[in-house]
């Protein structure tokens, strides 16, 4: 029984799978979004039931975040053999090629469930995993492209249940907290190689490009209701405000008086939970207060079993560590 729960433990961690609620929770919120927006869209047909499309989303968010964790500690085994031994592959508790496995069955089974989605969504399915692979093979050495294709991962990932999204501002604020993370935790580590000027410069310009694309394709989709959704009153905005301002807090508070390394363990494991604080706050912004309990409670759910996940790993003497 014990080392069931090491495997189980083992592969956890390979995966991430505690920070996999944000993912999660990012379609989840389109899903309900797109619902409540449009009740004659696609996906509130009767043939796309409310609890086939969140469990369809659901694989396909955790599908595509195991198959980049997984995939990252593939392609960095050498590097944690020298620099982080308590990885699972270096540590010797899984094997690479069963590492291997994990990472195809990942990929494989949201393919799968991202056709509920239609063509579309299984088009943007594949451009994110494109983009995990460019990542993990290139761009993070890189800093200047890898950080912004963080973000413009995570923003084609929420356009995969509604391709035609009109309502971009959480897609954009998800792709500004992402990037704004990413860039933080590699300040924090002081990764190489270092951030110069002229990557800072366009690390900028990229930003502001991405930026532009998505409010301007949601000004564009929207159009003369620009990018509130018409009779939605505007005093709801203090609610994503609020989520981002309770972050900003958060993220001080937890990396203050720690080492560089554990900061940006916290800063990793808290933003990616946010995320799910992010789309519950847009939902009661837009009153629908139903969606946003039912999302705020996920959310709850999730820094639970983070807690439960790293006190357990911590008993077994295998404590979890996060990198990007």
């Amino acid at each position: 029984m014990r080392r069931l729960v090491i495997r189980l433990l083992t592969t956890v961690q390979l995966t991430r799978l505690t920070m996999a609620f944000g993912a999660v929770s990012d379609l989840w919120f389109v899903i309900l979004l797109a619902r409540a927006l449009d009740p004659e869209g696609p996906l509130s047909a009767p043939r796309h039931a409310l609890p086939e499309a969140l469990g369809a989303g659901a694989i396909v968010a955790v599908g595509l975040f195991a198959f980049g964790a997984s995939l990252n500690d593939l392609l960095d085994s050498r590097h944690d053999t020298a620099f982080s031994p308590d990885r699972p592959i270096p540590a010797g508790r899984i094997k690479a090629s069963q590492a291997v496995i994990v990472t195809i069955g990942s990929l494989l089974a949201a393919m799968v469930a991202a056709v509920f989605f239609g063509e579309a969504g299984l088009l943007l399915a594949a451009l994110v995993a494109a983009g995990i692979l460019f990542y993990n093979a290139a761009g993070k050495h890189i800093p200047a492209i890898g950080l912004v294709a963080i973000g413009a991962i995570h923003a084609t990932h929420m356009f995969i249940p509604e391709p035609g999204l009109a309502f971009t501002l959480p897609v954009w604020l998800v792709a500004t907290h992402v990037t704004g993370l990413a860039l933080a935790i590699y300040v924090i580590e002081e990764k190489r190689p270092a951030l110069t000027r002229r990557s800072v410069a366009a690390l900028v310009l990229g930003y502001l490009a991405l930026s532009s694309l998505l409010l301007g394709l949601g000004a564009w989709r929207a159009g003369a209701g620009g990018l509130w959704p018409e009779g939605r009153s505007l005093a709801g905005l203090a609610w994503p405000a609020l989520a981002v301002v309770a972050f900003v807090a958060v993220a001080r508070r937890k990396s203050a008086g720690v080492s560089g390394r554990v900061a940006a363990e916290k800063l990793h494991r808290y933003g990616a939970m946010w995320q799910s604080l992010y789309g519950a706050a847009w939902l009661a912004a837009l009153g629908l207060d139903a969606p946003a309990i039912w999302l705020g409670l996920f959310a709850v759910a999730g820094f639970a079993s983070m807690t439960i996940i790293k006190e357990i790993n911590g008993a077994t003497g295998r404590p979890v560590t996060f990198r990007g």
